[in-house]
C-alpha cells in the first residue's frame, strides 16, 4: 500500500467501518515502521486491502476490507491468506484479530485461512456494543499448544 492508494481506500473505509479512518490516519499507518499493509487489485482497480501491526512476534490485524460491490467473491479470504503469509515472512509466530460476532462472512474467511476462535471481547464495538470474536492463528513449530 502506498500513499497513492489512500484516496480509494478512504472510500472502502466508509463502506466497511463505523469508525472509518481518514486520509491522515491511513498515512500515519503506512508510515509506521510496525505496520504492513497490502492492497489487492483486479484489472488495475483496488478491490480490497488489509494490514497488521507486528509487535513482539505477534501480528495484530487492524483491517481487512473489500469494496462493497466486490464482496462475496473470495477477495477477503485471499487478502487474509496473503496477510498471514506476509506476517510469517516478517517473523511473526502468531496472527490475531477481532471480528464482529455478527460478521459471519468474515469469520468464515478467517476460519478458511486457519484461524480459530479463542474467546469473546464483550461490548467491544463502540457503535452498538456488539461483542468481538477473538481469533488466533499460530505458525507451525512456533511452540504454541
Amino acid at each position: 500500500m502506498t500513499a497513492a492508494d489512500i484516496p480509494a481506500i478512504v472510500g472502502v473505509e466508509a463502506q466497511s467501518f463505523y469508525d472509518a479512518w481518514n486520509e491522515n490516519m491511513l498515512l500515519n499507518e503506512i508510515n509506521n515502521s510496525l505496520t504492513t499493509y497490502l492492497v489487492m487489485e483486479e484489472q488495475g482497480k483496488l478491490v480490497g486491502y488489509a494490514g497488521f501491526w507486528l509487535v513482539a512476534g505477534e501480528a495484530q490485524v487492524t483491517r481487512v476490507a473489500v469494496v462493497e460491490a466486490e464482496r462475496g467473491q473470495g477477495y477477503g479470504t485471499r487478502l487474509t491468506a496473503a496477510l498471514v503469509n506476509k506476517a510469517w515472512e516478517l517473523g511473526a509466530d502468531a496472527v490475531t484479530l477481532e471480528v464482529r460476532e455478527s460478521n459471519i462472512a468474515a469469520q468464515k474467511a478467517y476460519l478458511t485461512c486457519g484461524f480459530a476462535s479463542e474467546g469473546i471481547r464483550p461490548n467491544y464495538y463502540e457503535d452498538n456494543h456488539e461483542n468481538a470474536v477473538i481469533m488466533w492463528l499460530y505458525k507451525e513449530g512456533a511452540g504454541h499448544e
